[in-house]
């Protein structure tokens, strides 16, 4: 009897992805229609068998490929229309043997959905340094303002923090008796 095979899935704009992780598959079939998919492989005695799994929605047939390695045998779905896939299958019911790739998933609104990955150059038009709204380094104030990082204040008045208040550290008074709170307590 044949084993229903454990698939991982993520998707982006245009494709969907989806991988049966099994080491040294053999005898691999991977069938593809407009909205369903079959998947048949060997491996370490076992036999794997997924048959006409009703995707989520339409593939286009003869872009979407598929390969085997040692490790998976890796899907990749064209999308017919580039939509959002709330499933990897139309059955709303809990499937046990699908799971999301988190490896490579994203959200709809991430960049990495649509492909628009742009480098430093081209992030948001913010002139080169992500997050500072289109200022560079020479307009950021590192000295003035209250900001001071100038490492000669080896005497610099600390009397404000009291630290005769602190608790001595590991170390600090060697003469000190010991606290009998840090014993464990008595074995019975």
């Amino acid at each position: 009897m044949a084993l229903t095979p454990t698939l991982i899935w993520a998707q982006r704009y245009d494709k969907v992805f989806v991988t049966f992780e099994m080491l040294s598959c053999t005898d691999v079939k991977v069938d593809f229609s407009e909205g369903l998919l079959s998947l048949q492989a060997s491996a370490a005695g076992k036999d794997y068998k997924l048959e006409n799994m009703p995707l989520f929605a339409e593939i286009e047939v003869s872009e979407s490929k598929w390969s085997c390695n040692d490790r998976a045998v890796i899907i990749s779905l064209k999308k017919q229309s580039p939509e959002w896939w709330d499933l990897l299958t139309k059955e709303k019911a809990y499937k046990r043997f699908i799971k999301v790739d988190f490896s490579k998933w994203c959200e709809e609104e991430d960049k990495e959905y649509t492909g628009d990955l742009g480098g430093f150059d081209a992030m948001d038009g913010m002139g080169g340094m992500g997050g500072m709204g289109g200022m560079g380094m020479g307009g950021m104030n590192f000295g003035g303002d209250g900001m001071d990082f100038d490492d000669d204040d080896d005497g610099a008045d600390l009397s404000d923090l009291h630290p005769e208040a602190l608790p001595p550290l590991e170390g600090d008074a060697d003469d000190a008796p010991p606290d009998d709170d840090d014993k464990p307590p008595p074995l019975e």
